[in-house]
């Protein structure tokens, strides 16, 4: 009897299958995919639309699975077999599935009238044979034929807790890899939060969180080193003016820093006209005190004994303001200056200084720059 129904009507061992790959093609929870009834079925022309219900969180949701674009093994594009294509492989889209399990359920479900509710309906034999053929719900934890029995009849090996729970997290990692590892693309159907406690403990999301995180840091590293933040230094053997124009300023740029014509102090500035920190066409309003983290300044050995000056001047702001007031506001001109100054020479050091001391160099800051707020 039981073998003779097992070949009219869907068993409780066929739906499993039915579930597994609505679970597969859809990304939604156990209970979701057995959850909706023929009136919760669209069929669309290249999908369908499905009402789910999470009993846990009390959501019922509409949602839309298209089918995938379909391509010939053979490489053929679809006008070189006449606009006609023909697959044999097997196909996982949530639209084919439910096609199948419509049309195997139909039977049963126009014998147990009564269940509207999902699609998951069988027919079984009682032990005693006193009832005949039963239709009615699935019930897929009957000890007999609950989803370990499944497996053990497909010849699957399933490591750890046989749980048809455990194949949503497959599906949340491979969505996770697809996506690229964007938890608001994978946490789609509940909150980032649950993503993180329950679905991004694996193996596989921890070392695609960890390349993720590694190629952003290369990302940003790469662009630190194509970034030029700060003016280009110039040795005592690049003076010559052709060599200033080999660097990539023109005659003119060139002839007017070696004249003096450009000096803002602790640099020579390329053009003072185009800084990045005013207004094009105005004239640089934070020269000497941005010069350092300019792309228009170009340091001379001439400007030795001003950098010095500068760098104490910096000092004395290092020792009043907050450590992260301080990083805030100049941390980029301090790294910058300390990177010059450690390219001279110690006599160069000695001989600017020299300089200083006998009243042959100044530097003048405005007004505003002798006071700091730590606000």
């Amino acid at each position: 009897m039981r073998r003779l129904v097992a070949n009219l009507y869907p068993t409780t061992l066929d739906l499993h299958a039915f579930r597994v790959l609505l679970m597969d093609s859809t990304g939604y929870t156990p209970e979701e995919v057995t959850g909706f009834g023929e009136a919760d079925v669209e069929l669309l022309p290249k999908g369908v639309r499905l009402t789910l219900l999470k009993n846990r969180a009390g959501r019922l949701r509409h949602r839309a699975f298209r089918d995938q674009e379909q391509s010939d093994p053979s490489g053929c594009p679809d006008d070189a077999i006449g606009g006609q294509l023909t697959v044999d492989w097997p196909r996982r889209e949530a639209s084919e599935v439910v096609r199948q399990l419509l049309d195997v359920t139909a039977r049963v479900r126009a014998k147990a009238q009564d269940v509207t509710d999902t699609l998951f309906v069988s027919a079984a034999v009682r032990p005693n044979y006193s009832d005949g053929i039963v239709f009615g719900r699935w019930t897929p934890y009957h000890p007999g034929t609950n989803f370990r029995r499944w497996l053990t009849a497909m010849e699957v090996n399933v490591k750890g807790d046989v749980h048809i729970g455990r194949l949503r997290k497959s599906v949340k990692v491979e969505k996770a890899i697809v996506t690229e590892g964007r938890i608001d693309a994978v946490a789609d159907d509940h909150t980032e939060e649950t993503f993180a406690g329950h679905y991004a403990q694996g193996t596989t999301l921890r070392i695609l969180s960890g390349r993720t995180i590694s190629t952003a840091q290369q990302h940003w590293f790469d662009k630190a080193l194509d970034r030029v933040d700060g003016p280009t230094v110039l040795g005592a053997e690049h003076i010559a003016q052709r060599s200033l124009e080999d660097s990539g300023l023109s005659a003119k740029e060139a002839e007017d820093i070696m004249s003096g014509q450009l000096d803002m102090g602790v640099s020579h500035c390329k053009n003072p006209y185009l800084s990045p920190f005013s207004r094009a066409g105005e004239l640089c309003a934070v020269a000497p005190l941005r010069c350092l983290e300019c792309q228009n300044a170009w340091i001379l050995p001439s400007n030795l004994p001003q950098l010095l000056l500068f760098e104490a001047h910096l000092r004395r702001l290092r020792a009043l303001l907050m450590p992260q007031t301080f990083t805030r506001l100049w941390g980029q001109s301090w790294v910058n200056l300390q990177a010059v100054l450690e390219d001279r020479r110690p006599e160069e050091i000695m001989e600017a200084r020299k300089h200083i001391e006998d009243g042959q160099a100044d530097l003048n800051f405005p007004l505003a720059a002798h006071t700091e707020f730590d606000a």
